[in-house]
């Protein structure tokens, strides 16, 4: 398992698993990364290309940084 901290639109830091995303969406508000059986997370990324790369390239968290 391999965690990244994201950053939600509404400015909350969340920590996600990369292997549950299922696809990353832009709508007219926001990029959205979804999870597999989770809702939608409303991101601040400004396009898909970003949200794309900062996934690729995020640093590990471990999950004592999560707890």
């Amino acid at each position: 398992m391999r965690f990244i901290n994201i950053e939600t639109k509404f400015g909350d830091t969340i920590a996600i698993n990369t292997k549950m995303i299922t696809k990353i969406e832009h709508n007219l508000d926001a990029v959205y990364i979804f999870l597999c059986g989770a809702a939608a997370i409303a991101t601040k990324f400004t396009d898909i290309d970003h949200a794309v790369d900062y996934i690729q390239r995020a640093p590990s968290i471990s999950l004592s940084e999560v707890a």
